[in-house]
């Protein structure tokens, strides 16, 4: 078996404490311990003759000896202290535990005691965290519905509002699974569009069980899964390109658009299509988010927003109320 490098670190790493821990243990007891044969545990022993502090002189170097199937270590203490998770590592396994959390409620429990160990052992038990997550909250009803309806593969009718028509829709669906990419999207087969659909958990208004026929297999590859819920095999409207700034790049998560490209205008920005149906929508979001649009293909889909502005269309009173 080929053991990395940093694989054979961690173990030293560990090695040392156990033994100085536990002097005179047992040769093959330890191997057994550290998951090696005594032949690999021999070799990591006698590497450590070559170890110790900077200086590399005689009495700088870590001493041991397994001669009569008993290790002894000596003058090792400064390696001799366990190893401890560093903040940044400490953070990571916070932040990934919180997304787990977020997926799996049922282990509640389990994941909050295990955050309050890492907390302890790297020592922020006491103090506030330097990053604080904010893992998108999903209702938990509609979850076990969802989560329910995929695992018998039963169909759910569900009200779906698509922002990028201003429609509330009523679709017939066999939910294939959750997935949380920036927000919680629910992957389904849609009946009334007829194919595979993303939709985005916030725009489900009501979801309820139903007699669904039965859905295709699910697709094998990612991309056949469609370009989302706003695309349908109805293809009228209008295909419009709005090239985004990074401040508005939470634009192409909220809006289901049909197809987005990233830093297509330099870094953090989005470019996304998107298939209007209304003019009046059109015109409301550039009123809103226009300061952040570096760019509208075909450019007369900006007309509406520009004679908003000079106070000659509908929408001129709208709000400009947005998330920026």
């Amino acid at each position: 078996m080929t053991t990395t490098a940093s694989t054979r670190l961690a173990r030293l790493l560990g090695l040392v404490p156990y033994l100085i821990e536990n002097p005179g243990a047992d040769l093959h007891r330890t191997a057994a311990v550290f998951g090696v044969t005594v032949a690999e545990l021999v070799d990591d022993l006698e590497l450590l003759f070559v170890t110790g502090r900077p200086g590399r002189m005689p009495d700088d170097l870590i001493e041991a000896s397994w001669e009569d199937g008993r290790i002894h270590l000596g003058n090792a203490d400064e390696v001799s202290v366990p190893v401890r998770l560093t903040r940044d590592e400490s953070t990571s396994l916070l932040v990934a535990l919180d997304y787990l959390a977020s997926l799996d409620p049922d282990r509640q429990a389990a994941i909050a005691s295990t955050r309050d160990k890492i907390r302890t052992a790297a020592g922020l038990q006491d103090e506030r965290p330097s990053i604080d997550v904010g893992v998108p909250e999903l209702d938990r009803e509609l979850a076990a519905e969802i989560r329910g309806a995929a695992a018998a593969g039963t169909g759910l009718d569900i009200r779906y509002y698509v922002p990028s028509r201003d429609e509330l829709t009523a679709r017939t669906v066999t939910p294939r699974s959750l997935r949380l990419t920036g927000q919680w999207y629910m992957d389904a087969y849609c009946h009334t569009s007829g194919g595979e659909r993303s939709f985005a958990v916030d725009n489900i208004r009501s979801a309820a069980p139903t007699t669904a026929p039965a859905a295709p297999p699910a697709p094998t590859d990612e991309a056949d899964a469609g370009s989302g819920a706003g695309a349908g095999p109805d293809e009228s409207g209008t295909a419009v390109t709005l090239a985004l700034a990074p401040a508005a790049a939470w634009l192409a998560d909220e809006l289901d658009p049909l197809d987005r490209a990233h830093d297509t205008h330099g870094p953090g920005t989005v470019t996304m299509t998107l298939r209007v149906l209304s003019d009046t929508w059109l015109t409301r979001l550039l009123l809103q988010h226009g300061r952040h649009v570096l760019a509208v293909s075909p450019p007369e889909a900006a007309d509406g927003a520009i004679s908003a502005i000079a106070g000659t269309a509908p929408g001129a009173d709208d709000s400009h109320v947005g998330r920026d």
